[in-house]
């Protein structure tokens, strides 16, 4: 028999499994721009007539601001008196969202390099890397995001009673 029970991390663990689901997304990100980089044969800065050139950017900038509003938005839905691990579970999934809005136009770009030879498309991609890694999910950040209280922040710490 399947247990299709949802998988109950504790607080200690929320910041290692986020953590890790942080890296692993920048790490696929890096290796595929970096594998694609090799692979291509001709590499330019021009070629302003294909329409990859213009997709591109509005979807780097479409997701950039899709994932911050949407993100805002469902950390707001947390309902307060929840316990601290209902409220981490929402978080992760707000997380989650972020970064695949994020990772979406990244790869999109990664794509536009490889069929185009175009460096602008990796900058594109570079560029949200870099915002992608200054996303790193720590204590602090999910403190504020979530107004966390004194006993929940020692729970998160490891410090107070875990339920």
């Amino acid at each position: 028999m399947i247990n299709k029970q949802p998988v109950v991390q504790s607080p200690n663990t929320f910041l290692k499994t986020i953590s890790i689901i942080h890296l692993a997304l920048i790490a696929g990100q890096i290796m595929f721009a970096a594998v694609t980089f090799m692979i291509t044969n001709k590499t330019t800065t021009g070629q302003r007539d294909n329409v990859f050139i213009y997709v591109a950017p509005i979807m780097a900038f479409t997701g950039l601001a899709v994932s911050n509003i949407l993100f805002k938005t469902l950390v707001n839905k947390i309902d307060g008196q929840s316990p601290l691990k209902t409220k981490l579970a929402a978080y992760q999934s707000a997380l989650i969202v972020r970064f695949a809005l994020l990772e979406g136009p990244s790869l999109f770009a990664i794509v536009s390099f490889m069929l185009t030879g175009n460096l602008i498309f990796l900058g594109i991609s570079g560029a949200i890397i870099a915002y992608f890694i200054y996303l790193r999910p720590t204590k602090q950040k999910i403190e504020d995001d979530l107004n966390l209280g004194y006993e929940e922040k020692a729970e998160l710490d490891g410090t107070g009673k875990v339920y």
